[in-house]
């Protein structure tokens, strides 16, 4: 027991030790808004009850517009994001989400980059309980100068839920642009 979590500890204090200081020279602090259409499944009443004359759930789809937050740091190829958005739609208000992003940028020219990443968090409808959720995104990374990118963009998260409460949320998909502000400093 104690072998494997001393292995792994030596390892990345080897890392560590042995990186050039020129390696995280170029890590920049990201703030974003992200602005994009978001569609969810959800746990929606059928209109018909069981045996015990509670409602039967129903999977229904309804998207609408969402806004967002990141707040992340990005190396040359690794970007990391703390990430939240909320939405809204007729048909069970309000739904939030909240979690972490990290990506992978692949440089295709010096003006755009490709992305792929995982994503993983929390979900809710109004009214009902946190539910953890894990998925993928994918985009284009524009850089329209130094200090700003446009991030372009889908994202596919299934989300944990193990109650058959009606708005809870199954899965959430869509696209989105963000504007993406750089910064540098001793952080």
């Amino acid at each position: 027991m104690l072998r494997k979590l001393v292995l792994p500890a030596v390892l990345v204090m080897g890392m560590n030790a042995s990186a050039d200081d020129s390696y995280y020279k170029d890590a920049r602090g990201l703030i974003g808004i992200e602005l994009g259409y978001v569609a969810t499944q959800y746990q929606g009443d059928s209109g018909k009850l069981d045996i015990n004359d509670e409602p039967i759930v129903d999977r229904k789809t309804v998207s609408s517009p969402s806004i967002g937050m990141k707040l992340g740091a990005e190396s040359d190829h690794y970007r990391f994001f703390v990430e939240g958005r909320v939405w809204h739609t007729n048909e069970y208000n309000t739904g939030a989400s909240a979690g972490a992003a990290l990506q992978y940028l692949i440089p295709i020219d010096e003006r755009f980059n490709i992305y792929m990443g995982v994503n993983v968090g929390a979900a809710n409808a109004l009214d009902a309980q946190w539910d953890p959720y894990g998925g993928a995104d994918a985009g284009v990374n524009l850089h329209v100068n130094k200090d700003f990118d446009v991030e372009i963009g889908g994202r596919y998260s299934a989300v944990d839920v193990n109650s058959d409460d009606l708005g809870k949320i199954n899965s959430f998909y869509g696209a989105y642009v963000t504007g993406i502000f750089k910064f540098s400093g001793d952080y």
